[in-house]
């Protein structure tokens, strides 16, 4: 059966010739991105053990995590924790199966502990949180659409291909500061790099968390910021070449008062910042208001059936794709509609809106992407072994 895939030329400007560019991504510890980490684990655990125990999937949804904001006081040289950070699991899943049943609550638990112990040096899910699951039975209706790989819902996902320059330097700029510039100063996981491009001036505002044990006073303090400073503009400037290129740190600051930006554990969830899952970073690992975007939450989501996780998912490989393969293209956006109890394979709408490097589209070019898509398409099922083994990245 042909699929319904249209392919067309995008009008309007390139994104770099916009005046204004607007980018933002959140850390993996910020209080979304956790939420978003603990959901996702949950899924993989909850899929892995369906599969290991009862040789099958089962319908699930776990993408309703909560955080509520702990409590703590700190200061330098020390921090403590008055109140535990909680989290709050609920969704939906299979808690039995052929009269077995299911740990779904251990389950879940045991995975958002596991998520916090990898991702958070100085947070203690044991010590810091408190984790609850109040996660219920599925609808028996959707139940059925896992058994038949049929499309859960009707929504769509969209992605686009390149990043533009900005784009680009706030992702590899918060990815720099999460995993690298934190093995050399003492700083936490929940960072936030807000990118604005203005003609060719582009400004990354970044917060940064301190880890407030390892500094003894507000004049180290002071050094550590400048040496993350230094260390991000270094980093950055390299990746807008043509661009004047400027960071800002924790511009919140007050040194005079000594009110500056200090955590005990890393993350603004352990006092006033609460989270939720779906309020992040989408599954391009951006939030681009300049974008179009699916305001799906991925992150927990069935990964069989629910076209909220997988369209999102297959776009953004599909755009990818799209512009490697097919080097007289510049860009492509890449968006998917489902119909619910339809194949996943077998999309209500597949559309992609291309820019050509040079000139306008072709029927060559034309053809050239809708094959790609086609193929991606046909391969969706190739998305679920991703997820599992945690090769995607949905935040």
């Amino acid at each position: 059966m042909e699929r319904n895939i249209v392919v067309a030329e995008a009008v309007g400007r390139f994104i770099e010739e916009y005046p204004v560019e607007i980018v933002e991504r959140k850390g993996i510890g910020h209080p979304d991105s956790l939420c978003d980490g603990i959901a996702e684990r949950i899924s993989v655990e909850y899929t892995r053990w369906c599969q290991e125990n009862l040789g099958t999937v089962l319908h699930h949804n776990f993408d309703k995590v909560q955080l509520v904001a702990g409590e703590v006081q700190v200061g330098f040289g020390k921090g403590e924790l008055l109140k535990p950070i909680h989290i709050q699991i609920a969704g939906r899943g299979t808690p039995e199966y052929r009269g077995r049943m299911i740990p779904m609550d251990a389950i879940a638990i045991n995975a958002a502990k596991l998520h916090i112990r990898e991702t958070m040096k100085n947070l203690d899910p044991d010590k810091h949180m408190v984790i609850d699951c109040f996660a219920g039975a599925g609808a028996v209706e959707l139940a059925h659409t896992v058994d038949h790989i049929r499309a859960n819902d009707t929504s769509f996902g969209c992605a686009h291909w390149p990043r533009s320059q900005v784009e680009n330097a706030v992702f590899e700029t918060a990815q720099f500061l999460n995993y690298e510039l934190i093995k050399k100063f003492p700083v936490g996981e929940d960072i936030k790099v807000m990118g604005m491009r203005k003609a060719d001036q582009i400004i990354l505002t970044c917060a940064v968390p301190f880890i407030s044990t390892e500094i003894q006073d507000l004049g180290e303090y002071i050094e550590a910021r400048k040496g993350v400073h230094n260390s991000l503009q270094t980093y950055a400037e390299k990746l807008a070449p043509g661009r004047a290129l400027t960071v800002d740190v924790n511009t919140a600051d007050d040194d005079a008062s000594g009110e500056v930006y200090l955590t005990m554990t890393g993350t603004s969830a352990e006092c006033g910042d609460d989270g939720s899952v779906g309020r992040g970073n989408r599954v391009t690992g951006l939030i681009t208001p300049f974008r179009t975007a699916s305001l799906e939450a991925a992150a927990g989501k069935n990964p069989i059936s629910h076209v909220g996780k997988i369209y999102n998912v297959l776009s953004f490989l599909a755009a990818q794709e799209i512009v490697r393969e097919v080097p007289e293209i510049h860009e492509a956006s890449v968006y998917i509609l489902s119909q619910i109890g339809h194949p996943l394979d077998q999309p209500l709408i597949a559309t992609a809106t291309i820019k050509p490097a040079k000139g306008a589209m072709t029927k060559e070019l034309e053809a050239k992407v809708r094959a790609v898509l086609d193929r991606r398409l046909e391969k969706v099922h190739e998305i679920r072994v991703l997820m599992a083994e945690q090769k995607v990245n949905l935040y």
